[in-house]
Order: structure tokens, then sequence, then C-alpha cells
């Protein structure tokens, strides 16, 4: 049993099987919350106290729930990590021994915490989503030992930024993750890669992660062998610094090291991809290496390996805005890769290089330069990211396409996310019952409306976490705090949610906009069902970005004052915003709340996927049509559209969507035909579809499926002929 527990500690398998969670966290609840629910960290503190360890060891193996369960789990994860058999040896058996090599900035794994926003969480449930499907898979990113930023608010509504390394200094990496070093192919040694930067070589240390039964290569600059400024490369992610030349510098490096040293780290550990997959412009200069160990491969010089490697990289853009469209000063990237380059790539070669990446602002634009390289995939993540795609890089390849946009080689994969990592167990037990999600219409309505409910308590729960720790920081004795936070969020109030990367394009307090109507809003529907509306948000902006922080602020500061102004009418209403957004909380969230509200500038939202967790948990989505709620949501049936999402339409919008809560989605939710019921039959029938539609149509499954078939196989396919000198797409 002891073995078995260390195994699955050191798998991120766990993550998402709540029930093997279960088995650590029995030990000791309490001891389980302060290790951050890390069952490695965990299970370290029986070294720490063997005797306390073993005593509680004994208790539960004669527990005969206990010993039911811990078998149950058994059962699962041996069954999972040995399969016998996987999607992918059903249907593509020629496939199932072929490598693909994935490259991210970030990644959302809960217990490492080296992610920020979408991406991230995408980039996880890729992972998680090629375990599941049987792909022979190595993912690759970059170590933060501070990961992304900690955000506390103040008592005025102010955002501080703290950072919190994930192990502690003076401590090893081993002691806290479940992180083993990565041999040198054939030997016993760490493997050290020596990355040649801006003249220079900076030593990185390669950990691997397993996910079910993928990989995760995470790539560590902090050696003693490399001076104090690479040590610091991976230190945070998306490093902010004081100066912009500073940033923009050290931004450089990380990607550097991301796709060269990631390219390097996966040739020298032995692994031959036969695909690459590229997400967004970070990881674009993994081409170089991919080219420079192709030539040395094959033998052949830059010219004929470019080609040959093209073919074998897919490339995806996950965004229209700037942030996800690295550009940088040419001079810099020539400073940085120049020294690298010359290695292998003659100054005829390195001109192609500077002009695929130069835009018509004359900058370096990684993603340009991923765009024209790779002759495999390029794709948007939803159908209308697919269009704006290749209307906003059709120049990159001329005047070709000028008067055939739609023929631009940039095609669309719509994201889907993780369900067993993202559907609340409630939910995901009652539809296993049912036979699976097809059959969601059998599960009964007063079942479905416990899950929900409980799941509501549980977010409250946590919410009022949230605000216990930051009341107790502004000063308010702890009697006090416990008044305060037992008075929040109500179980029968209907509550919307917003919670996301807080980014100006997202619109953040947008529905906040119009003070007084939304008062009015609040009271009247308070007034006619006798039920308070709550609204909470939550979200972290870039830690350099000041508008976020103000918009932080004002959700404070408006909190507070509808707060009281509705006191004062004696009614209730509340407003809240929920500081240090994670994945836990965002679980909460999206399978608490009732509905969840989008409302960016439209199309800017490339695809999205907080909607696509809210929707498969029974959370309907209301939003703006843009990303990928235009291919699943059905006004009146799943959800409901509204608005343009031009800023222009932005006032419009707003009234509309005051218009449908008042006389559409309250009147459905609140009625209750039956005084037996406390529910809404007709609200259930619509979480019903909610979840069956949204489960269906995103799941990562499905977008695994996809890229299978449109990126990976078309790649091992094109790499099979001899390589052929021809030109780029």
């Amino acid at each position: 049993m002891d073995q078995l527990l260390k195994e699955i500690a050191s798998n991120f398998w766990f993550e998402w099987n709540p029930e093997a969670k279960t088995l650590f966290s029995d030990f000791n609840p309490q001891l389980w919350t302060l290790c951050n629910r890390n069952p490695y960290r965990f299970l370290a503190y029986r070294l720490e106290n063997p005797l306390e360890y073993e005593k509680r060891f004994a208790e539960l193996i004669t527990d005969p729930d206990y010993l039911a369960r811990f078998e149950k789990v058994k059962t699962a994860w041996q069954s999972y990590i040995n399969p016998s058999a996987t999607w992918i040896r059903e249907h593509h058996p020629e496939f199932k021994d072929k490598t693909v090599a994935y490259f991210s900035m970030e990644y959302g794994i809960e217990t490492i915490k080296n992610y920020s926003g979408g991406l991230g969480i995408l980039s996880g449930d890729h992972i998680r989503g090629a375990s599941d499907l049987g792909l022979k898979f190595v993912a690759v990113g970059l170590f933060y030992l501070q990961g992304y930023y900690e955000q506390e608010i103040t008592k005025d509504g102010e955002m501080r930024v703290t950072y919190d390394s994930i192990v502690p200094p003076r401590s090893s990496v081993r002691e806290y993750l479940p992180l083993e070093p990565v041999k040198k192919n054939g030997s016993l040694d760490d493997l050290i890669v020596r990355v040649p930067i801006g003249g220079r070589q900076v030593n990185v240390k390669v950990w691997r992660a397993r996910i079910g039964r993928s990989e995760l290569l995470l790539l560590d600059t902090n050696s003693k062998e490399n001076l104090v400024h690479d040590r610091h490369i991976t230190r945070r992610l998306y490093a902010s610094e004081k100066q912009h030349q500073d940033e923009r510098s050290r931004r450089f490096e990380q990607e550097m090291i991301l796709g060269i040293g990631g390219a390097m780290a996966i040739h020298e550990a032995g692994y031959d991809p036969h695909v690459y997959h590229l997400n967004e412009g970070h990881a674009a200069l993994a081409i170089l290496e991919i080219v420079r160990y192709q030539a040395k491969k094959d033998g052949t010089n830059f010219k004929a390996a470019r080609y040959r490697a093209g073919a074998k990289i897919g490339f995806t853009s996950h965004t229209p805005v700037a942030e996800g469209n690295e550009r940088f000063d040419e001079n810099l990237a020539r400073e940085y890769l120049v020294p690298y380059l010359d290695q292998f790539a003659s100054k005829e070669d390195q001109q192609i290089v500077f002009n695929y990446a130069r835009n018509r602002d004359n900058f370096f634009d990684m993603t340009k330069f991923a765009l024209m390289f790779v002759s495999g995939f390029r794709n948007g993540v939803s159908q209308l990211h697919g269009a704006v795609c290749r209307d906003m890089w059709a120049y990159a390849w001329g005047n070709k396409y000028d008067e055939k946009i739609n023929e631009v080689p940039i095609g669309a994969i719509t994201n889907g996310v993780h369900v067993p990592y993202w559907q609340s167990p409630e939910i995901r037990t009652l539809i296993q019952n049912a036979g699976g999600v097809k059959n969601i219409g059998q599960i009964p309505d007063e079942k479905l409306w416990q899950a929900k409910a409980y799941r509501k308590i549980r977010m409250i729960v946590k919410v009022r976490e949230h605000a216990a720790y930051h009341l107790l920081r502004t000063g308010l004795p702890p009697e006090e705090v416990l008044r305060k936070t037992q008075s929040w969020l109500d179980p029968d109030a209907f509550m919307i949610g917003f919670a996301r990367r807080f980014a100006g394009y997202k619109r953040v307090t947008w529905f906040l906009e119009d003070e007084e109507r939304l008062f009015a809003f609040l009271e009247s529907s308070y007034k006619k069902y006798g039920k308070p509306i709550q609204i909470l948000f939550a979200g972290k902006p870039h830690p350099d970005n000041e508008e976020g922080k103000q918009q932080i602020k004002q959700i404070y500061k408006m909190s507070i004052r509808l707060n009281e102004r509705a006191e004062a009418r004696n009614f209730k209403a509340q407003i809240f915003f929920i500081e240090a957004y994670d994945i836990d909380l965002a679980r909460r969230l999206v399978s608490g709340v009732d509905i969840w509200l989008n409302n960016p500038i439209r199309p800017l939202e490339a695809s999205g996927t907080s909607g696509m967790k809210a929707g498969m948990n029974g959370t309907l989505n209301v939003s703006i049509p843009d990303g990928w709620v235009g291919e699943g949501i059905k006004t009146g049936e799943n959800g409901w559209l509204f608005g343009k999402g031009s800023v222009e339409s932005s006032k419009e919008d707003r009234e509309e969507l005051f218009h449908l809560l008042e006389n559409e989605i309250f009147p459905i939710y609140f009625e209750r035909p039956d005084p037996k019921l406390n529910y809404s039959p007709r609200w259930l029938g619509l979480i019903k579809n909610s979840i069956q539609t949204i489960t269906e149509q995103f799941s990562v499954e499905r977008m695994l499926i996809e890229y299978v078939e449109k990126m990976y196989l078309p790649a091992v396919s094109a790499n099979q002929a001899p390589a052929v000198s021809r030109s780029s797409q």
C-alpha cells in the first residue's frame, strides 16, 4: 500500500483523480491543506514524523471504507498506466510509437503553478488529453522557481504583487516536487544543456514531470555554474523588469531557453520526435535548433534541412492580441542569435531567418517567423480565430492571397478542455451512473439540482476562506472576520461569475460601467424574487498592467459602495472581487455560479475556455458571440448570446444584457411551477442541454483527435518521403 501511494504521489495523474487525493487527505486534513494538496510533499512529512505517520497508517489499513477506496484507486491507476487499449492503438496503430514534442511557455499544472492564464491552462489540458489518448507525448517548458505572482488586495483595493518560491531557498527540488533529473541519452549523468545566448553559454538543468503517461520536461537555469543574471532567466514566469529594454532582453533570453534549449534537451535526452508542435510565438526559436539537428542528422546543409524540418513542425496561434505575438527590436534579436547561427548557418541562410521574422513595422516577429518557416499545419484556436488569423497574417505571403484570403494556409482547431480535470466529481458520477453524457436526460432533476447546489456551497466555502484571509490581513480580529464572512454569499442567491486573466480586451468592468442602471437592476430583481443577485469577479492582470490593477480597485470600491446603498434601501445585493485566483478557485467558480458572463471586444477572444468548463458543469454561458461560443452556444437552448461586441455597440450591448437577465433568464431560474420543488424544471432542462452539448463538443479528446488527423499524421507522412527542396507555402 505504501509503495502505491508513493507511485501516485510521483505522477501528476492525481490532479484529475479526486479519489486518489482523498487517500492522502484522510491521513491528516489539516496537514494536507498546509502542504497545498501536494501528495509528494505530504508523504515527505512522514520522514519527519514517523511515529505519527505509522500510527495513522495503522488506523487506515484497518478501516474497511478506506481499504475499499484504496482498492478502487489502485485498479484505476494500474489500468491507466498499463492500458490494454488506447484510442491511438485502436484508430491509428501506425502512430503509436511516433513521438510528439510540444512546446509552450506555461503549463497549467496546479502543484507546480507555472501558469498565468488561458495558454497555460490549455497546454496543461493538452498534456493530460494526450496521455488519455495514448499518444507518445513529451512537452517542454521552463521551470519557474517562483512561478507566477501571488495576488493580495489591500484594504484600499490596491493589488500587491508578491513572489514565493515553489522550492524554499537552500532546499532541493526533489524535497518538494515529484520531478526527476533527466539523464543524458545512454548515460547515468544528469543532462545539462548548454545554450549559446549572445556569445555566452548558459547551463540548463532538465527536470522531468510525469503527467499520466505523458512527460513534461522543465528547463532550469538556476545553476551555480551560471552567472547570477543567467540563473534568474527562469526565475519568474513573464518576468517584469523596471526598464523596458531589460524586460525585452529577459524575455528574449527566456524564449531562447524555451525554444533552442528545449529542442536541445529533447534531442540530447534521446527523444527523436516525428512531430514538433509549437504554441504561440514564444516557442518559435525551437525551429532553428530543429533545423540544426536535422542538418546534422541528415548530413545536409541549412537549406535542405529547413525544408525537411519545416514539414515536421506545426504551429498554433492562440491570440490576435499583441502580448501573444511577441516582437523584438531586430538589433536585439541579431545580438542574441547571430553567435548561435554562425555555428551552422551561412550569412545568406541567416538573412532568410531575419527576412522571415521581419514584420511590417520592421520588428523581429516570432509569430511571422513561425508561420513562414513551418510548412506543416498552422492553425487558430476557434473557427472565428482561424478566419481572423488568415486576415491578420495574409501579408506575410506578399500579395499572393490578396484576392483569396480564405486560402491563406492557416486552418482552425477549436480548443477543448480536459473533462476529468474540470467537471465536478458529483456531475461526473451522475453521468457515469447514467451510462454516459448522451443519457443525461435520464438523470433525475432532483439529483442534478442537488449536485449543483452542493457545488455552490463548496464554492461559497472557498470564497469565504479567501475573504477571511484578506480581512485578517487588514487587522480585523478573528471574531469580526467570522461575523462578516458568514454573511457573505447566499446559497439561494442568483450568482453571476466573471473570472479570467485580466486583459484590456476582456473588458472586466464592462458590466459595472453604468452604476445607476446596475443598482436599479439589483434592487428591482431582489424585490421581485425575494432573492439577492450576487456578482463574483476573480482574475489576475500581468504584474505591469496598471489598467488591470485599476479595474480591481474599481470593483473593490464599487462593491463597498453598492453594498452600503443596498443596506440603506433594505435589500441584499453583493459584488465581490476574490483575490488569489488559481486553478482551485477556478474549479469552484465554474461549477458553483449560475451563469458565466463573457463580454470581450469581438473578435479578440481567440477561443476562451473558461466558458467550456462552466458549461460542462451546468453553469450556463451568457456571452458576446466571440471565440468558441458561436460554435457551441444556442440562445435559449444551452445558454445565451447577446450583443455585437464592438466598442461602438458597448452601451446598447449592456442594455441588451440587462434586458435578457430581467426578462428571460431570471424568470426561468426563479419560476417554481410545483410548490413542492425548490428548483425550476425549465432551468434544469437548460443545465442538461449545456452539460451534454459542451461536454461532447468541447472536450480536449475531440481537440486532440483533430490535431492527430490534421497536424501530427500529415507531418509523419511528409517526412517518410526523401527530403526534397521545395518552396515554403
